[in-house]
Order: structure tokens, then sequence, then C-alpha cells
């Protein structure tokens, strides 16, 4: 996420964090990502399946879009979350269209049937799953590019393996 949305939500997330009396983790600011396929746990990284996925992550073409977050809810596992109520259907697309592509790939058994976007801003097991969902002002930014990094679980931390730039092109298709 670039900085320019994500230092602004970073600072959101601390404020909601204190109005709502959670004392989890905060995400960093340059930690705050939409997830669009986990590509497994692994103990230690396996060079080829990252080599498998750049190389796939090289044949996406699509334009920018924008996206709009509007709730902010509970997830699983004590995630604090912003999600869209509007579904986020530019985001939607660009997703089936990268899913298309390692579809074609041997990450296939890794793609997801479905796609929940949201943003996780931080983590408090015993507080958050007792938070109803509530409609915040939306927040939005225009998508110029997407990323594979490596989250070192437990960490708090990420490696950057591949960044591509959307093309601009009005359709978000797979080339093969």
């Amino acid at each position: 996420m670039d900085s320019t949305i994500a230092t602004p939500l970073a600072l959101k997330a601390a404020g909601w964090q204190r109005e709502l009396g959670l004392r989890g983790k905060l995400i960093a600011a340059e930690q705050l990502h939409v997830s669009l396929v986990g590509l497994g746990d692994h103990d230690g990284l396996p060079m080829s399946l990252v080599d498998t996925a750049c190389r796939a992550g090289g044949l996406v073409q699509a334009a920018s879009f924008d996206v709009t977050l509007d709730r902010l809810s509970a997830l699983g596992g004590g995630a604090l979350v912003l999600r869209g109520s509007g579904g986020n259907p530019a985001l939607q697309t660009f997703w089936r269209s990268l899913g298309a592509t390692l579809s074609d790939s041997p990450l296939k058994p890794l793609v997801a049937n479905s796609f929940e976007p949201h943003v996780t801003l931080l983590r408090d097991r015993t507080r958050v799953a007792k938070l109803g969902e509530r409609v915040i002002e939306p927040i939005g930014w225009t998508v110029r590019d997407f990323v594979l990094i490596h989250s070192f679980l437990g960490q708090g931390r990420y490696q950057l393996y591949g960044r591509w730039q959307l093309s601009g092109q009005d359709d978000a298709v797979a080339a093969m």
C-alpha cells in the first residue's frame, strides 16, 4: 500500500485503538496491505515458490483501479480490519485475473475460491472479538501496483520479492 494512504490509515488505526480500548499490536504503516493470495506457511521459504510467483506476477496485465473501505469490523484471530460494503468490484476483478494466471501454474492449489478484501489494522485476541461492525467515513485510494512479500510469521516483518506496476490497460486480463 502506498505511503500516501498507509501513513494516514495507520494514524486512524491508532485513534480507533484508543477509542475502542484495544490493547493489541498495531500493524505498522509500511506493512498495511490487502492480501490477494497466500502462498502457504513454510519452514524456510522455498525459492522455487518465489520464482514461480514472480513469473506469474509478471504475466498479469491490468489497469489501475480504485478501492474503497468503509466498515471497521472484527475478523478471526482477533484482527481489527477495514472492509468495503460495496464489494470493491474492480479489486475482485483484479483478484480473479491474478487467480486465473496462477491457475495456469504450479501455484494453482494455493488459489482460494473466494476473496474478502480487507486491511488488517491491529490484533487483540481478547477485545476485538467483542466489537460490532461500524460504518466509518470511506477511505479510498487508487491501486497502481501489486507486490509479492514474504511475511515472517509472528515476527511482524516482511521481505519484498517483486513489484509490478499496473499497466493502465482497460481490462484486468491475465496475459499468457
